[in-house]
């Protein structure tokens, strides 16, 4: 019979415990964290940190509020069976609706405890970010809107460089994959002989000697996430799918391609880098 009783009381922690470790699961991936940009765009820090209050509020006030209830019932209460033998009775108390609390009434739906899964991960581990796998799947390609583009100025030497001290070596240009799969698509062909320099992760081509560099964005959450990919092509081995490099090359035309086909680059130079701060958001690289 205790044992029944510690198994009632612990039933109806459980789910103001649940959502405690879910708030708290949501503090700790944006308080003091960059986790959460994992997960949404980085807009959403401060709805997430204010649903996790929340959350962890709620979840603490209804431990409060059963742990009280619970000390105010009595301590045991007897009573007399069918057949006369003495036994223990959970305490009725009414609800104000006539109906009395001699059963549990806080059995939620099972599902809802799938919930513990995500938020323990979230607070004990920290899962990666999409990667190779999403941006291999077709149709899920970013929408990059026509645009009017500039001519590509002259990138300015560093200081000391051997462009600074009069050779002729062309500086290449940082950008997105935004703009230098919009740009390859421009009838005025800025980027033609133009060397460029982007960042990305990679994922595996479908020939030898090539391999796709990818970003993916979001409009909110990684559930809604879209692919921005360039075709690459190099002498040397592909790295590793879903590793981040920094790659140097030519846009090299094919015109033969479907108007949806992935731009293609020549690599003339490329190094591994680590995963940016903020995965989700295409920006050039920087040295910075």
């Amino acid at each position: 019979m205790k044992a029944t009783a510690v198994k009632a009381a612990v039933r109806g922690l459980a789910p103001s415990l649940l959502v405690a470790l879910v708030g708290a699961a949501l503090l700790r991936i944006t308080v003091g964290s960059d986790v959460f940009l994992q997960y949404v765009k980085e807009g959403l820090r401060i709805p997430l940190i204010a649903s996790g209050i929340v959350l962890l509020g709620l979840g603490i006030a209804g431990v409060v509020r059963r742990v009280t209830a619970h000390r105010q019932e009595p301590v045991m209460r007897f009573g007399r069976d069918a057949e006369g033998n003495a036994v223990w009775l959970r305490p009725v108390k009414d609800d104000g609706h006539g109906h009395g609390e001699g059963h549990d009434h806080d059995h939620g739906p099972r599902v809802a405890w799938l919930l513990t899964i995500p938020a323990v991960l979230l607070l004990c581990l920290t899962p990666p970010p999409l990667g190779s796998f999403t941006a291999s799947r077709d149709g899920s390609d970013a929408v990059v809107e026509p645009a009017k583009y500039a001519d590509l100025s002259e990138q300015p030497a560093a200081p000391g460089s051997a462009a600074d001290s009069g050779a002729s070596v062309t500086v290449p240009t940082p950008m997105s994959l935004t703009e230098f799969i919009g740009r390859s698509r421009d009838p005025n062909k800025s980027l033609a002989d133009r060397k460029v320099r982007l960042t990305g992760f990679v994922s595996p081509g479908a020939q030898p000697g090539e391999w796709y560099l990818n970003r993916l964005v979001v409009s909110c959450c990684a559930a809604d996430a879209r692919r921005l990919r360039v075709l690459v092509h190099t002498a040397g081995a592909a790295p590793a799918a879903d590793s981040w490099v920094d790659l140097t090359g030519v846009w090299k035309p094919t015109p033969d391609a479907p108007a949806t086909a992935a731009p293609r680059i020549d690599v003339s130079e490329q190094h591994a880098v680590p995963q940016p701060r903020a995965p989700y958001r295409d920006i050039p690289p920087s040295d910075q």
